[in-house]
């Protein structure tokens, strides 16, 4: 089949599947209004999408505030997907609809996501029935793809298999009979216990809860999940229905988005985004503790000689090769920040007196004249170095960097050695 041809049919399936698929299908605008809808939009819905079309909070979301939409969209915008989602909404004659909606992002033009509902309503109503019959509860929950667990009296005494297979144990009886504490890290376990409370014994008015939880399995110790505790009550009992979603890679996926937005890629080190705001809170804590800080300005010598001589790949692994030294130079609590380029800054905290700083100043140096090797070749630097004391030489963030950066100017005359700021 030639590429005409496939395009050809891809187009006629998807054209097929957008008129006559049974679930209402849309995109959604950056501001959350419809852009396109199916024919079968309208028939659950009872909206055309004339009478909808710009309308930011559309008339058919009975749920969600203006506030609460806009929060929403931002994490669509922020490449967030909702695969499974069950919400409220409203039909034109006023009937309150209970709706199983996916949504996913595009990001293309002026389309930000596209959603499919599926009426729900029946599906909830007979979910509701079935809570007295445990035979057809259990048939329900064991199909589902998420981990059901069902507690009562603070234990387990219901489980589906997707719960055996996310805790890893032979079978249901391995589970059935404890706590649920028991499979969660001692770090969360307080945590955990706080919500069983919450719902079971005092009756947390909305009657669920969302927590995130590190798995205590056997041979991983890095597993976190997403726990949804919902508190079902009967005439004669109350049980808690726990859902669980493995989150470990969407979790590592955000810690590596956390330390990117902090951290200097090539080096590691602090960037001065966060360098500037732990000045200012190191600055608040030595005020009220009557402490004194120290701020170093460093510049490694003759850099570009070697970056223009050698090449950037040579002088980013020198960068790299320096932080490393410069963080085993400086004491386990001082932050060692990358500016830029080849310049580095240094907040030492807690300083006693002016010969300390004067020795971690002396092993910078002497850390830097160490050659360096970097693809088999060896090249030796030094660096200079600008000192600003607090509360002597200021009492804010910026002017010690300031006043650092000008005792750099005078070091920089001499190189491979520190001056102190002075006035």
């Amino acid at each position: 089949m030639d590429q005409t041809c496939k395009q050809k049919l891809d187009y006629d399936i998807l054209d097929h599947i957008w008129h006559y698929s049974s679930e209402a299908i849309f995109t959604i605008g950056y501001d959350g209004s419809v852009l396109h809808a199916n024919p079968a939009f309208q028939h659950l819905l009872g909206w055309s999408l004339d009478e909808i079309r710009g309308i930011p909070l559309p008339p058919f979301i009975a749920d969600m505030t203006r506030i609460e939409q806009v929060a929403f969209l931002k994490r669509l915008e922020n490449g967030e997907n909702f695969p499974f989602e069950i919400v409220e909404r409203k039909h034109k004659d006023g009937t309150e609809l209970t709706i199983l909606a996916s949504y996913h992002v595009l990001n293309q033009d002026d389309v930000l996501a596209i959603a499919m509902y599926k009426d729900f309503t029946e599906q909830m109503n007979i979910q509701k029935q079935l809570q007295e019959s445990e035979h057809h509860y259990r048939t329900l929950i064991e199909n589902l793809p998420e981990a059901i667990i069902k507690i009562k009296d603070g234990k387990i005494n219901l489980v589906n298999t997707s719960a055996i297979d996310l805790f890893r144990v032979e079978d249901q009886e391995a589970l059935i009979g404890h706590s649920i504490c028991d499979f969660v890290s001692a770090e969360h376990q307080d945590v955990v216990d706080n919500v069983i409370e919450k719902l079971a014994v005092k009756g947390e008015r909305n009657g669920t809860q969302t927590v995130r939880a590190r798995l205590a399995r056997n041979g991983d110790h890095d597993v976190w999940v997403e726990m949804k505790f919902i508190l079902i009550e009967s005439t004669e009992s109350k049980e808690i229905q726990l859902v669980l979603r493995d989150i470990t890679q969407k979790r590592k996926y955000e810690s590596r988005l956390e330390y990117l937005a902090y951290h200097d890629p090539l080096t590691g080190l602090k960037n001065r985004t966060v360098f500037t705001d732990i000045i200012a809170k190191s600055i608040e804590k030595a005020k009220r503790k009557n402490e004194q800080l120290s701020l170093m300005y460093i510049d490694i010598d003759h850099f570009k000689l070697v970056n223009d001589s050698l090449g950037h790949h040579f002088g980013d692994g020198l960068l790299k090769q320096f932080a490393y030294r410069l963080r085993h130079a400086v004491r386990k609590n001082d932050v060692t920040c990358r500016i830029g380029g080849d310049e580095f800054l240094v907040l030492l905290v807690d300083v006693t007196n002016r010969e300390e700083v004067e020795n971690i100043a002396k092993r910078i140096l002497t850390a830097s004249e160490k050659p360096f090797t970097i693809n088999h070749e060896k090249v030796s630097l030094t660096v200079s170095i600008g000192i600003s004391l607090f509360p002597h030489d200021g009492v804010i963030g910026r002017d010690l960097i300031h006043r650092a950066d000008v005792a750099l100017y005078d070091a920089k005359k001499e190189r491979n050695c520190y001056k102190f700021y002075t006035k």
